[in-house]
């Protein structure tokens, strides 16, 4: 009962997110003079799981037939992209509900989930890539140079230069998973499920029906 109330939640969850980050991309199309057509607009909410439109299938077989895939996730996602942005620079709470509404959409599959992280990635133009390229090293050149003088001053501890390289590689891997589940907003729901499932492992669940007995 409890599984079926909390599926149904997800569900009611992840239909809102769907309708919220529509409304951002039509709304943003708008703004941007961008062309959405009836069928672009409704494989929005095209899912392989569950009927969402009445004729989704019909306008699924209308969209393979006359439209490019890749051309059309790339419009979406630079829609996603700039109305995050001005969502962002209109308020923290913008920014706020837009990850939230990632979050609860990841919870199911959904096509549009494809052009959401698109539009998360990188715009890949030559001066982001100055900048990211420029900010690495200054932050490593910084690095080198505290650890010398850390290590001068004797306040680095015996152990830490003996830790193993491949226990090295993996704190910088779990980092950049954090970093990466953080941006889109999704690194609250991961630490909450993982929390969830340690409450659910077997000695936990005995210790509740020893006390209830």
């Amino acid at each position: 009962m409890v599984d079926a109330a909390k599926a149904t939640e997800r569900r009611v969850r992840a239909q809102q997110a769907k309708d919220f980050l529509i409304s951002q991309i039509v709304g943003e199309a708008e703004r941007e003079n961008v062309p959405l057509s009836e069928v672009e607009r409704k494989m929005l909410y095209f899912t392989e799981t569950e009927e969402t439109l009445s004729d989704i299938y019909e306008v699924n077989a209308h969209f393979e037939s006359e439209y490019d895939d890749s051309e059309y996730e790339k419009k979406i996602a630079g829609l996603l992209r700039n109305a995050f942005r001005r969502n962002r620079k209109e308020s923290v709470e913008g920014e706020r509900r837009w990850k939230q509404a990632i979050a609860d959409l990841r919870k199911e599959d959904h096509y549009l989930l494809v052009m959401v992280d698109q539009s998360l990635e990188s715009g890949g133009d030559f001066w982001t890539v100055v900048m990211w390229s420029s900010g690495i090293t200054i932050c490593l050149f910084a690095t080198i140079v505290l650890w010398d003088y850390l290590r001068e001053k004797g306040w680095i501890p015996s152990w830490i230069p003996n830790i193993p390289f491949t226990l090295s590689i993996i704190g910088v891997i779990a980092l950049w998973f954090v970093v990466k589940l953080a941006k889109i907003g999704a690194l609250g729901e991961v630490i909450k499920d993982l929390f969830e499932g340690v409450l659910n492992t077997f000695p936990f669940t005995l210790i509740r029906k020893r006390k209830q007995g």
